[in-house]
């Protein structure tokens, strides 16, 4: 009689050993004391300062590692997103894993007439529709794309779209502070107030330091607001080896994690256990075009490393899988959507953004979406792993059924079949002879068209959208 026990890994990978972590953390405490940081803004360079970094010329600052140390001692290990109803979604702690694109972009693949062109805020209204309707698209990040609005409201316009026609956190970059100010504010309107939307933050922003080494001004102003509001902040890099990092992998992640360390020390300075995550997209160039590679294994290599990194800090991890340098919706993307994906959740990267992004992040289409959220289904499976039971090893399944036979029609079998992965778009139908199936893109093409004239997003309360309506006339004046 075997006794009852239950066993269960979940699949991880990891690229880097404890040593070499602390090799690195090592490295980029160095940088921060002996090259130091440039930060255009006098404000924050005195701010820092006054906690005994050193400012010299040129507005360099050299930050020692006991402001590091300590900003890691406040960092709380576990943020938390909800959705646009307030339901607490994205537990960003441990291995937990949550994929999310990024809508908007310079271009746009019209789904109607495969032309490319201009992104627009409708573009926006319908992306939004694809990824409420994505089961395993988690969340959303926004950037400043809209040609048919005025350029200094085109970010608040994309995130309004996002508000009304989805229900997933999101993230967002921004034209400035009074921008993000203002985004703010929509948010706590759909969240029913400002301390409701600190307690569940249905937005997080997004910042980055300008590798190599420097810090914008308004990039440390809205690391300072998000602070002093509550709202869970990214601070991360886009580091290119050979260009603007070094073209060692493991000195491009120490320059990295230096940059980052910067943003999180004058965030935690400002208050202290503010909700803070970092990574990186940390990738290489190109040598022959001088562009910045999305679907480089060097990428998937290093964000994997990153993670590694921040997971033995206890910091909440940004990572990055499923943005692509493939033009179309291709055999090429999907490789390249596979390969980062299935490295990042491997890794347990905690909010993996810029799944959709394809040609260097110039492009969108809402095909590529589905195609991912197709992809990233099967990474959650294997994420899965394989859980070992009494019930799991099934000898009196097999005992019953002996030689030769069929499962198909146990018992065991009808209990259990349906955590089988089971495709949506993936084709694995039996092909008869002289039969003619459309491809993967036509299929991806017409579920497409049909999520964005089918699937419905319950609106927001009529009080929530008037309240948007009435904000939004002070933005667009």
């Amino acid at each position: 009689m075997r006794s009852n026990f239950t066993q269960f890994t979940t699949p991880r990978m990891r690229v880097l050993s404890d040593d070499q972590i602390n090799s690195i953390y090592l490295a980029a405490l160095e940088i921060l004391e002996r090259t130091g940081m440039k930060i255009d803004s006098r404000e924050t360079l005195q701010f820092l300062a006054d906690h005994g970094a050193l400012v010299g010329p040129g507005n360099r600052v050299r930050i020692p590692a006991f402001l590091v140390e300590r900003a890691l001692k406040t960092v709380p290990p576990r943020v938390v997103l909800c959705s646009r109803e307030g339901e607490r979604k994205l537990f960003l702690e441990d291995n937990n894993v949550y994929f999310g694109c990024n809508p908007d972009n310079p271009d746009y693949i019209d789904p109607y007439t495969g032309e490319r062109r201009p992104f627009t805020s409708i573009d926006g209204k319908d992306l939004a529709t694809i990824i409420d309707y994505c089961p395993n698209i988690d969340f959303v990040l926004n950037a400043c794309f809209s040609s048919d609005v005025p350029r200094d409201v085109a970010d608040r316009v994309i995130i309004r779209q996002m508000m009304l026609y989805m229900r997933k956190p999101i993230g967002f970059s921004c034209t400035n502070a009074d921008s993000l100010l203002d985004i703010i504010d929509m948010a706590a309107i759909v969240a029913g107030g400002y301390e409701e939307l600190r307690m569940s933050p249905y937005i997080f922003h997004i910042q980055e330091p300008i590798s190599p080494l420097s810090h914008d001004g308004n990039a440390m102003k809205e690391v300072k607001i998000c602070a002093e509001k509550g709202i869970p902040l990214v601070y991360y890099p886009m580091p290119m080896a050979g260009a603007t990092a070094p073209a060692t992998l493991a000195g491009m992640l120490a320059q990295n994690l230096a940059e980052a360390f910067t943003g999180m020390v004058v965030h935690q300075l400002t208050k202290p256990g503010a909700p803070f995550l970092s990574g990186g997209v940390a990738s290489i160039m190109d040598m022959k075009t001088t562009r910045f590679s999305y679907g480089a294994p060097e990428m998937s290599l290093s964000v994997a490393g990153l993670t590694d990194i921040l997971h033995y800090l206890k910091i909440p991890v940004w990572g990055t899988a499923g943005c692509v340098d493939a033009k179309t919706v291709d055999q090429q993307a999907a490789a390249e959507i596979a390969i980062s994906c299935l490295m990042s959740g491997l890794s347990g990267a905690n909010l993996i953004h810029d799944t959709g992004l394809m040609d260097q992040a110039t492009v969108i289409a809402p095909e590529v979406l589905l195609l991912a959220n197709e992809i990233q289904g099967m990474v959650r499976k294997i994420l899965g792993g394989i859980h070992v039971s009494d019930e799991d090893l099934a000898l009196d399944a097999v005992n019953d059924i002996g030689n030769g036979a069929s499962y198909i029609s146990h018992e065991h079998t009808f209990k259990y079949f349906r955590d089988f992965w089971v495709p949506t778009l993936f084709d694995r139908s039996v092909l008869q002879k002289g039969q003619t199936l459309p491809s993967l893109t036509e299929r991806l093409n017409e579920k497409a068209r049909y999520v964005i004239e089918n699937h419905e997003v319950p609106p927001l309360p009529p009080d929530k959208l008037n309240d948007l309506l009435q904000l939004e006339k002070k933005w667009l004046g």
